[in-house]
């Protein structure tokens, strides 16, 4: 089916435009396109590309299935009928159920609902807010619950006319994320479940894979960063010379986390192989790419670590092209988000495998947790679910194979004989008399209900 897509600017093409999206039929689509320019200023362009991706089926569908009141909807008319396109849109492609509620409407998954929603709303939401900065949408927002602010009820422990202590103070109640949403389209049932990858020879297939179709030192540095470290591949771009230098162990760097805004507020740690690799980069690869030549040492804090052969720095859109390339020759499908749940199924397991009591597991968890910086302390016990049931495999396998065993002695050991001694049963015990074995048998049926 043809859509809306995007092409980033060919090299040796000056345009104000880096990014030009077009419609089905090769023209060019402005508003996607002033849309992108706008948020890869203020979030990371491999999160822009994301919501682009979900907008671009969207447009297209909207220029030719959507209707309202006997007529096609365009992206700039009023929210109304903007909400109506949504709607339709959600329940039509997306399989969601939608059920109206007091100054916003609900949206329940189905089996059939698509992995992208919650991606499809924030990204729809962000495009209006983008076109009413830029002011080329005239109304308010569509796609947000006008009713929002006053349908809050005040929470216990907030004090009127006085800012809401910190949550650190304890003496008010949390906030849910979720339910404190300002969304018109608000998803009542979703459950976020982390994917766990408990292949753990994931990331040396791919270091193989790498080798042999002879990628750049810079990508397998990267590569080595996202399965050292679990950041997510925005922080590890976002690295500059001085987060190195801000920590005083030689593994370690500062680093942005997502919702940061920008400031290092973590800091991720890598093998003693990636640092040299790392070094090595620097102090080659890189240097003849960069403006400035010149070594790791005499490189100002500002620089990003890693740049493109332009010397600009290395966008999400340039790794994840080399980095497709790379996981197709090794036969794999995979995310770059994936070696983050790779990298904390291993990290769990490795605490459960080298704890030896029940307070060091729990204390190695949350140094874990805070590792990680999750906002949701739980999201653990997902991964912790896992490991169990990991655990009962590795029984049951071990079980079979003991069981496999014993057949095949008994086997052979049967072929062996030539005649087969019958042998009475001899009870493991012996009940004084009849009644103790009906009290017995009594008592084991009652026990069974």
């Amino acid at each position: 089916m043809a859509s809306y897509f995007h092409v980033f600017c060919p090299e040796g093409v000056n345009s104000k435009y880096r990014l030009i999206v077009f419609d089905d039929t090769k023209e060019a689509f402005i508003p996607l396109t002033e849309y992108f320019h706008d948020q890869v200023n203020r979030i990371s362009e491999s999160s822009v590309l994301a919501y682009l991706n979900t907008l671009e089926p969207f447009f297209y569908w909207l220029k030719h299935k959507s209707h309202y009141q006997a007529k096609k909807v365009q992206w700039d008319d009023d929210p109304e009928a903007v909400k109506e396109a949504v709607r339709q849109y959600l329940i039509d492609q997306m399989h969601c159920k939608i059920r109206g509620r007091e100054g916003h409407e609900g949206i329940y998954l189905t089996s059939k609902s698509s992995k992208t929603v919650q991606l499809f709303l924030a990204a729809i939401k962000g495009f209006y807010k983008t076109m009413i900065r830029l002011k080329e949408y005239s109304h308010v927002n569509p796609l947000l619950d006008m009713d929002f602010k006053d349908n809050i009820n005040e929470k216990p422990g907030e004090r009127s006319n006085r800012p809401r202590m910190p949550q650190a103070a304890g003496t008010e109640e949390p906030l849910s994320f979720r339910k404190q949403t300002d969304s018109y389209f608000k998803v009542i049932n979703e459950e976020w479940v982390p994917e766990i990858i408990g292949d753990w020879d994931l990331p040396y297939r791919i270091y193989q894979a790498g080798d042999t179709k002879g990628w750049r030192l810079r990508d397998e540095v990267v590569t080595r960063f996202m399965f050292d470290t679990g950041a997510r591949i925005s922080e590890i771009l976002e690295l500059t010379v001085g987060d190195y230098r801000k920590r005083s162990d030689l593994h370690e760097l500062a680093a942005i986390n997502k919702g940061s805004y920008k400031r290092r507020i973590k800091f991720i740690r890598i093998s003693p192989e990636t640092l040299k690799l790392l070094i090595k980069y620097v102090n080659s690869e890189r240097r003849h790419s960069a403006n400035v030549q010149v070594k790791f040492n005499e490189l100002p804090d500002s620089e990003p670590l890693f740049i493109s052969t332009k010397g600009t720095p290395y966008s999400y859109s340039a790794f994840y092209s080399n980095w497709t390339k790379i996981t197709k020759y090794a036969g794999i499908k995979l995310n770059p988000h994936k070696a983050r749940h790779w990298f904390v199924t291993s990290m769990l397991r490795g605490i459960y495998e080298q704890s030896e009591t029940a307070a060091q597991i729990e204390d190695k968890k949350k140094q874990l947790i805070e590792y990680m910086k999750w906002r949701d302390p739980e999201t653990i016990t997902i991964y912790e679910h896992y490991y169990d049931e990991q655990k009962f495999r590795d029984l049951h396998e071990k079980l079979q194979e003991n069981y496999l065993k014993r057949e095949k002695e008994y086997l052979k050991s049967a072929k062996t004989r030539s005649k087969v001694e019958k042998t009475p049963v001899t009870p493991s015990f012996e009940l004084a008399s009849s009644e103790d074995k009906q009290d017995w048998l009594n008592e084991f049926y009652e026990g069974m209900e």
